[in-house]
């Protein structure tokens, strides 16, 4: 599964994050986005006394209590870190609260004094902040990233989307080949990210060979090769649209 993460963070408690991020879920939920949820605690989770923790208190690895309404799974050997616990969840988008330290993912911060601007410049990955009405308007003379206030819920969640798509669209070969059903890889993006199909069945592979020798190329060096490829053939009558093969040999030969 391929996941986009945005995390919201505070540098207090009671900071109101739990409200917008949760406002940001709803809202994303409403135009059909599938959404994962991680909240992080700095305290213990009390499943003392229920029947989880009686069989979880005899040993076993996972417990999954389940009801008609909802289920949870509860891990005897639990890491608290932000990459293992996302292995566990399989939704397009997934929002977390908390892991203000991890690096993984964009950052949202939230912040209730003109204090804290400084500290929320130095996040890794901040797309954007959330600050109380009365510091909003100064905060924006001075910063890189866009400021909301907590009633632009439809707003943030817009940017969210924005950049959701951009992610799950680079994860795919981006060749707007239609062999998934999807006019553009744009397109294919947001109907992965509501559930409406599975990964992308195209997988773009760039190979160099020098005098039969195979020449590593990175990621980079790969889509500048296709991209600079491709622009020259668009241009050339008698190609297919859906290209499943492209082949250039060069022959240089001694006179």
């Amino acid at each position: 599964m391929i996941s986009y993460v945005v995390k919201f963070v505070s540098f207090e408690r009671r900071s109101g994050k739990t409200d917008i991020a949760s406002k940001i879920v709803s809202n994303l939920k409403a135009k059909g986005y599938i959404v994962g949820v991680v909240k992080h605690s700095h305290g213990e989770i009390d499943v003392a006394e229920k029947d989880s923790f009686i069989y979880a208190n005899a040993g076993a690895d996972i417990v999954v209590v389940s009801s008609t309404n909802k289920g949870a799974i509860f891990y005897s050997k639990w890491v608290d870190d932000l990459p293992t616990i996302l292995k566990y969840l399989d939704t397009p988008i997934i929002v977390v609260e908390g892991f203000k330290e991890s690096e993984v993912g964009d950052t949202i911060a939230v912040i209730n004094k003109i204090e804290e601007f400084e500290l929320a410049k130095k996040l890794k990955n901040l797309i954007a902040i959330v600050a109380e009405n009365t510091i909003a308007d100064t905060l924006k003379k001075n910063s890189e990233v866009p400021i909301y206030t907590k009633s632009d819920v439809d707003k943030i969640a817009e940017l969210i989307e924005n950049k959701m798509l951009i992610h799950i669209e680079s994860k795919t070969p981006q060749l707007n080949c239609g062999y998934c059903g999807y006019e553009t890889c744009k397109a294919f993006a947001k109907a992965y990210a509501m559930g409406k199909t599975s990964w992308c069945p195209v997988k773009l592979d760039v190979k160099l060979m020098v005098n039969n020798k195979p020449i590593p190329l990175n990621p980079f060096v790969k889509n500048a090769l296709k991209s600079t490829i491709e622009g020259f053939i668009s241009s050339l009558k008698g190609v297919e649209e859906k290209k499943e093969k492209i082949l250039i040999e060069i022959n240089y030969t001694q006179t």
